[in-house]
């Protein structure tokens, strides 16, 4: 999957000022409000078009909600945090109808009489074929471990264990994912939080899971099954970052991290 910048393309129709636009480095800045008006006559939709430029997505900023093209898709960045998708998992599969009864079964023809010219009697139709049996049941969700280490954090986000604490993990099949961890007596001020995040191309990051607080000592936490994000069906390396809301580094105990798919 590639990740691509986002180019905003508006068609400027005949309610839009140019004076609202000015030329920037990089890009052009607008301000607000701008309208969309068609022009008279106009017998087109008035649209937004994003081009893929092949190019890499705007790094997430404090402050600024962003939308770009990841993967052929698009995705939005909420206040600096990770791209998430705005397209919501797929609903659950509805209820198989039950099958019909099983037919008659067909009965043999009568055999020919038996002399030097005497014919077989015809054979009878064959029977239907039985019902189908129940479907089997599906094993415990794959659980996939991280290292719990008592560890030092600093300001903003931080990868636990840098790259050696990664994991790759087949999801292709996967429709629901849940993040859970344990926590000790040290833990993070207000806001902090804990995040599985994959990478299809080793470069990018997106997120994987919902957010742990990071804020309660002695316990275990979890997101809850949450559907699996949009793209991450594939054979992906995932890691574990955590986000530090303080200003100053903080100390954690952190002991069992899991990642669970069913």
């Amino acid at each position: 999957m590639k990740n691509y910048l986002l180019i905003g393309m508006l068609s400027l129709l005949s309610g839009i000022s140019w004076a609202q636009c000015t030329t920037g480095n990089p890009g052009t800045n607008c301000s607000g409000p701008l309208n969309v008006q068609p022009q008279s006559g106009n017998t087109g939709q008035s649209a937004i078009t994003l081009v893929d430029l092949a190019l890499p997505v705007p790094a997430p900023a404090a402050g600024q909600y962003t939308l770009s093209i990841a993967g052929g898709m698009l995705q939005e960045s909420d206040n600096g945090n990770g791209y998430h998708s705005l397209v919501g998992p797929s609903g659950p599969q509805g209820p198989k109808g039950a099958v019909g009864p099983a037919g008659p079964q067909g009965t043999q023809g009568p055999q020919g009489a038996t002399g030097a010219t005497g014919t077989q009697g015809a054979q009878g139709l064959a029977g239907p074929q039985g019902p189908q049996g129940p479907a089997g049941t599906l094993a415990a969700p794959p659980d996939y471990s991280f290292s719990g280490a008592t560890v030092k954090v600093g300001v903003g986000t931080v990868e636990l264990g840098a790259a050696v604490e990664r994991n790759q993990i087949d999801m292709s099949s996967a429709t629901a994912v849940r993040f859970a961890l344990t926590i000790g007596a040290n833990v993070l001020p207000s806001g902090s939080y804990a995040q599985a995040q994959y990478t299809p191309d080793g470069t990018s990051w997106y997120a994987l899971s919902g957010k742990v607080p990071l804020t309660t000592p002695s316990g275990l936490y979890s997101t809850g099954w949450q559907g699996l994000p949009t793209g991450a069906n594939s054979d992906y390396v995932a890691r574990i970052i955590l986000f530090n809301a303080g200003t100053v580094t903080t100390q954690i105990n952190l002991h069992e991290l899991h990642l669970q798919f069913k």
